[in-house]
C-alpha cells in the first residue's frame, strides 16, 4: 500500500477525499482526513497524523466512545495516543 502525501493534491482532490471520508466516520474505513471530533479536541486532533487520528478513531470504535461529547475517557484516549506519537508520525 502506497501513502499519499496531502500536501502535494490539489484542492479539488482533497475536497472529494474528505467528503469520502466523512462518509466513513464511525465504520472501520475511516481514513483519518474528516473530523469526527468535538471542537474541545481540536487542537490535538488537528495535530496529529492520518494514522494516529485513525488509531483513535479505531479506539473509540472499539469502546463504542463518541468523540463529539467530551469526556474523561476520550481525553485520555487522545492523551495517550498524542503523547505515543505526537504530531505527523
Amino acid at each position: 500500500m502506497s501513502k499519499i502525501n496531502l500536501n502535494t493534491i490539489t484542492f479539488e482532490a482533497f475536497k472529494k477525499l474528505y467528503e469520502l471520508d466523512k462518509s466513513y466516520v464511525g465504520t472501520p474505513n475511516y481514513m483519518g482526513i474528516a473530523y469526527f471530533w468535538n471542537h474541545e479536541y481540536r487542537h490535538y486532533l488537528r495535530d496529529m497524523s492520518e494514522y494516529r487520528r485513525r488509531l483513535v478513531h479505531k479506539k473509540g470504535l472499539k469502546e463504542n466512545i463518541d468523540f463529539l461529547e467530551v469526556g474523561k475517557r476520550q481525553w485520555d484516549i487522545i492523551k495517550y495516543h498524542y503523547e505515543k506519537g505526537g504530531t505527523n508520525v
